[in-house]
């Protein structure tokens, strides 16, 4: 086992995985995500990349941008 991980996750972010599972799950119905920084990536088996799930919050060194 890995180190434990904690994530902030939005309801538009949960239906973006739900909508987008078959598609990137794998065989066994299992869904790969990452966390990097602030955002939730998910992979997709198809091409190996990962796909932008969604960003919670901000960062405190993006808030210029609200």
């Amino acid at each position: 086992m890995g180190q434990d991980a904690k994530a902030e996750i939005t309801r538009e972010m949960l239906e973006g995985m739900l909508s987008d599972f078959d598609r990137l799950s794998d065989s066994d119905g299992v869904l790969t995500v990452e966390l990097r920084g602030n955002g939730l990536f998910a992979l997709n088996p198809a091409t190996g990349t990962y796909e932008v799930v969604g960003l919670a919050r901000m960062s405190a060194a993006m808030s210029y941008i609200r």
